[in-house]
């Protein structure tokens, strides 16, 4: 289709030039190319926020754009307190300001994904534990034997 196109905008018309409606008819196509490949995508993934965002409830895990992770303790007009850390900081922040929401429904679906990896984790980190003991225990008794006839040579 490209090769068309670009044929025909090479083509000329009976007085020598190219043909306007052509040139035209290929820059609307890469226009509509660029809202079907960039722009409809971003703004369907803005709409879902948003209404990921009015959906929100006291005690939602959220992310904010900077990266702040706390639990939602109260919800007013365009702002959103967030309780942060062991210390139950709180802090407000605009609604805007929120990049993703963990719906507390969601969190039981998310512990089994959890805990599942945790197990194959535990295992793996065993497997590694053993070899990194076999693998420390004999340099640590050659260090000691070094060390040992090292002592005799000192001179004073």
């Amino acid at each position: 289709m490209v090769r068309y196109l670009l044929d025909a905008a090479a083509a000329t018309d009976a007085q020598g030039g190219a043909n306007p409606l052509i040139m035209v008819a290929i820059f609307a196509v890469f226009i509509i190319l660029w809202y079907v490949i960039a722009l409809r995508p971003q703004r369907k993934k803005e709409k879902e926020l948003r209404a990921k965002i009015d959906k929100m409830r006291v005690g939602d895990q959220v992310v904010t754009i900077g990266g702040l992770v706390g639990k939602v303790a109260n919800i007013r007009d365009d702002e959103v307190t967030i309780m942060t850390s062991a210390a139950n900081t709180l802090v407000t922040f605009k609604k805007n300001a929120i990049n993703t929401i963990v719906s507390r429904d969601a969190k039981p679906e998310a512990k089994k994904d959890e805990d599942s990896s945790k197990k194959d984790e535990k295992k793996s980190d065993k497997i590694v534990l053993k070899k990194k003991e076999k693998t420390e225990e004999a340099p640590a008794t050659e260090t000691v034997e070094k060390e040992e006839t090292g002592l005799g040579e000192l001179k004073d």
